[in-house]
């Protein structure tokens, strides 16, 4: 098969700028909106926020990195750069290794970090999270670590003159994307056994789980990257062969948006009241009411509250707490039509009055003014 010559003007560098571009806009602007989210009517930021406003600050290191490689021939063949530029270039590409797992595993944490705050009472969950944390954590120093000592000595990963020995980058990469791949996986299904279990009304429960599979779109990408894993560890002419790089950004970047889109929901609220629409109360009143201050069922475990600091703003999400078993809610309407949402951020306190129904020995159905809330295992 004939291949065509190479000119010195032939460059894939826009496999770069594009998406560098484009999420250099998008993941800022949706950390933000987190953020506002998060601090609006005096809320706190959690480790969830600052896992991901650090993985954006690597993940936009990243973005600069590649951008200055591609200024000394990143994209360019290799056969056309100057001795000088390739080693540039090829520095700037070891960096960016670096950043790039540092970023894709911060974003992992944040996201479990996300589920303790929602989910954190129900045991299982908790553990699972706290310990997939520790996982995660140690193969990101583990990981990073070997790529920075990837040669010996280490100046050798970025200049082949250089006398010396490297690791396999083939095999190691293919691993790294291995665990990425089985740890978002993981992620995904997480939530997945509670908001299946949720009683609420179809379309809610359909846009819980789409919120919830969002993480879906990093597994494409990785998936896509390892297609494209081989090409870049065996390419003789590496610098021009850059498939594997743009698919590096993209995940690194969708993995963040993925992350953010869960906490932008009262934007979503906004723009699809129906999929999550606001109270239809003629007094603009929720499931729980003004009267009680929230709503709690007490089973002999555990119990599911769903109560949040601004009553009318439908937009919170609701924390699911149990202790040892999962109590989900059903919650009908009364002659005022109405729907609470099930999942919430917050992680105040039960209410006063809540705890006062317990000691009552409300076990099976608390009702609030027109509404029942059942609790099934």
């Amino acid at each position: 098969m004939a291949v065509a010559p190479n000119k010195p003007g032939d460059t894939n560098a826009h496999m770069i700028y594009v998406p560098v571009i484009i999420f250099s806009i998008v993941c800022p602007f949706l950390t933000g909106l987190r953020v506002w989210s998060r601090l609006r009517k005096g809320g706190r930021l959690g480790p969830d926020d600052y896992f991901i406003l650090a993985a954006l600050t690597f993940a936009l290191a990243s973005s600069g990195i590649m951008i200055a490689s591609c200024q000394y021939g990143f994209g360019q063949h290799i056969f056309n750069l100057t001795p000088e530029n390739k080693i540039e270039t090829l520095m700037y590409f070891y960096i960016c290794q670096i950043t790039y797992k540092t970023s894709i595993n911060l974003t992992k944490c944040s996201i479990l970090m996300l589920y303790d705050r929602i989910f954190g009472n129900v045991r299982w969950i908790r553990w699972l999270c706290w310990f997939l944390v520790a996982c995660v954590a140690l193969y990101a120093i583990a990981s990073v670590t070997a790529t920075i000592f990837q040669c010996n000595p280490v100046p050798r990963a970025f200049n082949k003159l250089i006398p010396g020995t490297c690791i396999d980058n083939g095999t190691f990469w293919y691993a790294n994307a291995g665990f990425s791949v089985a740890t978002d996986l993981i992620i995904l299904f997480i939530p997945m056994p509670l908001v299946y279990q949720l009683q609420i009304p179809r379309v809610q429960k359909i846009a819980l789980v789409v919120v919830f599979a969002l993480g879906g779109f990093v597994v494409i990408t990785s998936c896509l990257r390892m297609t494209t894993i081989n090409i870049a560890a065996t390419s003789p002419d590496s610098t021009f062969d850059i498939a594997s790089t743009m698919w590096t950004v993209i995940e690194m970047n969708v993995a963040i948006v993925c992350a953010c889109l869960p906490m932008v929901r009262p934007l979503l609220v906004k723009l699809f009241p129906k999929l999550m629409p606001k109270s239809s109360s003629g007094r603009n009143k929720y499931a729980y009411g003004a009267d009680t201050g929230g709503i709690s069922g007490f089973g002999s475990k555990g119990y599911i509250s769903s109560h949040s600091q601004d009553r009318n703003d439908p937009s919170e999400w609701a924390r699911i707490e149990a202790t040892d078993g999962i109590y989900m809610t059903t919650i009908r309407k009364g002659d005022q039509s109405s729907e609470e949402y099930i999942l919430h951020d917050d992680k105040s306190a039960q209410t006063s009055e809540a705890h006062a129904a317990a000691k009552k020995g409300t076990h099976g159905i608390h009702k609030t003014v027109q509404y029942s809330v059942e609790y099934t295992k």
